[in-house]
């Protein structure tokens, strides 16, 4: 059939050759026809929604959903053929680029991050996810990290929930989407916590020094305050394009949404709070931990510039008392000089620690 189908359509495409009519219509004007033949349509998808390499494509309630999962040139020119998109769209979704909210006459293009784990790096990274939304589809394309794939595959394999998304419109579908996306920022924040309370016996440890691990929880804690604020964004801009698009009023659907993020980065910034306040704790403890090794080598020191002030004088190559070139004290045998330097530097040393003492310096 689709040898026959292909042939047809070949010989139309040759006849507007030869009767130089513009664009494509004569195979518009031929479609209905051409679909008799095409086994596809018998199941309401054309030639173009055909599940190829990176391209899924699954359709309910007259609601196409198109999944794309590291899409090169060619997925991108499969989905400009079909829907038209505009190029600069498409070398957006190409390139690693800032959220963005885009309304053409028949789509919605958005660009907005979402918060991944890196368990084994213990990072959180991003995944850009691009979304084209019209009046009866919804093209989500992403690099796999996040869980748009499995979802996808979950409306496949599970009847009532595909008909739970399908149910009412494209932009009802997107919003399920990115609601349980959003889900899947709570166990992120959950292992901040678990890392603030270890953070936590580590900075009251002199021991153990916490900068580091107070420096990486709070790149994580920016950066996810920054994909969820502009995300909030994305979606306050967006709300309007997709209720006029689908004919379908989602206010109150998107409008919770934002206030999930709401919530989540109040608890991200009391987090953030926490980490400050670790950071200044650690900085103190750290400091005072300094502080104490300085004063004690500061009064080793100090004790000991008696004896050096004395060793200076008799290095000195001049005639002193008891020294060499002068008559030698003998009283307690040939080391009484000695042993009168050291006396003499001991009572002094003593006088210092006692005045110290009583000054409380330590």
């Amino acid at each position: 059939m689709s040898k026959k189908h292909n042939s047809l359509e070949q010989q139309l495409k040759e006849t507007q050759n030869l009767l130089g009519l513009p664009g494509r219509k004569i195979i518009e004007t031929f479609a209905p026809i051409l679909n008799r033949f095409n086994p596809l349509a018998k199941n309401g998808k054309n030639m173009a929604e055909i599940d190829k390499g990176r391209i899924m494509v699954q359709e309910h309630n007259n609601i196409t959903w198109v999944n794309v999962e590291n899409p090169t040139t060619k997925e991108m020119g499969k989905l400009s053929k079909e829907y038209g998109f505009h190029p600069l769209h498409l070398e957006t979704v190409l390139l690693k680029s800032q959220p963005q909210i885009e309304r053409e006459e028949k789509y919605a293009f958005l660009v907005f991050n979402i918060p991944i784990y890196d368990s084994v790096e213990s990072k959180v990274l991003t995944d850009q996810i691009s979304v084209f939304l019209g009046k009866n589809y919804l093209v989500t394309i992403h690099n796999g990290a996040s869980s748009i794939h499995a979802q996808f595959n979950l409306c496949k394999t599970d009847a009532s929930l595909r008909e739970s998304f399908f149910k009412r419109s494209s932009g009802y579908l997107l919003y399920l989407l990115i609601s349980n996306l959003i889900k899947d920022v709570e166990p992120l924040i959950q292992t901040i916590s678990q890392e603030l309370d270890e953070v936590e016996d580590i900075v009251f440890d002199v021991a153990v020094s916490g900068v580091h691990k107070i420096s990486q929880l709070r790149q994580k804690v920016i950066r996810l305050k920054r994909i969820l604020g502009s995300l909030k964004k994305i979606l306050e801009d967006a709300t309007p394009a997709i209720n006029d698009l689908t004919s379908d009023n989602l206010s109150r659907y998107y409008g919770n949404i934002t206030k999930t993020i709401d919530k989540l980065r109040d608890n991200i910034e009391e987090a953030k709070d926490t980490i400050e306040i670790y950071k200044d704790t650690d900085y103190i403890v750290s400091s005072d931990k300094t502080n104490e090794i300085l004063a004690v080598l500061t009064i080793v020191f100090t004790l000991t510039i008696p004896a050096t002030v004395i060793g200076t004088f008799y290095g000195m190559n001049i005639i002193l008392p008891g020294g060499i070139g002068a008559d030698s004290w003998n009283f307690w045998g040939q080391y009484t000089t000695f042993f009168v330097i050291v006396g003499i530097s001991l009572i002094l040393l003593l006088s210092m620690f006692l005045y110290f003492k009583f000054k409380k310096y330590f």
